[in-house]
């Protein structure tokens, strides 16, 4: 019987923590509860993280608030030449998620730039939001 009971009470937890309180929560760098991304134009890099050694077809996760929801990128080598780029969508009037993956070539090891941001479309007003992660780039 205390066997079955403690199986119980794990699996229980597992649920708990793995659903976090359903599908409308937002976890990490979009959660809003506090409302501070609220009619804010933003956009957060998650990962990969400051220094990390990334390899062609690396995965970046982050979150947004963008016009049109559309968050541009570049990745740059060590002499500032743009090795790839390219859009994807992430939130618009609210914060939310996007995804994209790199693929990038080159003949060795450096260090090299993301640059996750807001096209420009207006010359008034803030700048437009950016977002730079040095990386390592393994060749």
């Amino acid at each position: 019987m205390v066997r079955w009971l403690a199986a119980g009470i794990v699996v229980a937890a597992t649920v708990l923590l793995a659903g976090c309180g359903g599908g409308a929560h937002k976890a990490g760098v979009c959660a809003n509860a506090d409302g501070a991304l609220d009619r804010a134009a933003f956009v957060f890099v998650e990962a990969p993280r400051s220094g990390e050694r990334v390899s062609s077809g690396f995965r970046v996760t982050g979150c947004s608030s963008t016009l049109e929801a559309t968050v541009s990128w570049r990745l740059r080598g060590r002499g500032g030449q743009v090795l790839a780029s390219g859009f994807t969508q992430g939130g618009s009037s609210e914060a939310g998620p996007f995804q994209f993956t790199v693929t990038y070539s080159i003949g060795g090891r450096q260090i090299g730039q993301l640059e996750v941001y807001e096209p420009t479309v207006t010359t008034e007003g803030f700048p437009p939001v950016r977002n730079v992660v040095p990386l390592v780039l393994e060749g």
